[in-house]
């Protein structure tokens, strides 16, 4: 039964893994040519000028790092999800505590596992990361990623926001 549970367990954060990474690929690429256009943009704008060249540089890299670094996180963490159902079977029945874990009173098998929040699920973990390194990493994965998508969006938007205003003074001179 704990062999159900881990496999929908795993089939669900796989999912949540796999809409993660397509999102991510997509906001890189969006992200790379929004702060390529801006900076192209810029770089014209101020005449070739080193200071663009630094500041604008990093400014325009700043969304594109984000998307990067949350896609990196979350194809390290797909890399292992061969080994993800074995790990969540362990962690049912090694460590998780009796108020996570549903169990069949008939049987006595586990047929369910609970947590309000990833982030508490992740700090749990950090300390087996070792030997459930699947479930660590698709849990970290899912924690970290979304914020950094969100900074990725919000940064893209500046981004462009900028270029936007760039163009628009460039033309006007």
């Amino acid at each position: 039964m704990s062999s159900d549970v881990a496999r929908r367990a795993g089939t669900g954060i796989q999912a949540l893994l796999l809409r993660l990474a397509a999102l991510l690929r997509g906001l890189v690429l969006l992200t790379l040519a929004v702060s390529v256009a801006t900076f192209i943009t810029g770089w014209w704008v101020f005449h070739h000028g080193w200071g663009w060249l630094v500041l604008g540089g990093l400014v325009c890299l700043a969304p594109l790092l984000a998307a990067f670094v949350g896609w990196g996180i979350v194809r390290r963490a797909a890399a292992y999800m061969p080994r993800l159902v074995d790990d969540i079977t362990a962690y049912i029945r090694d460590h998780a505590t009796g108020s996570q874990v549903l169990i069949d009173y008939d049987s006595g098998q586990p047929i369910g596992v609970s947590a309000k929040k990833f982030g508490s699920l992740k700090d749990e973990l950090s300390t087996h990361k070792s030997e459930l390194r699947a479930l660590w990493l698709g849990v970290r994965a899912a924690v970290l990623a979304p914020p950094l998508a969100a900074i990725a969006v919000l940064g893209m938007m500046a981004v462009g926001a900028l270029g936007a205003i760039l163009l628009i003074s460039g033309l006007t001179r």
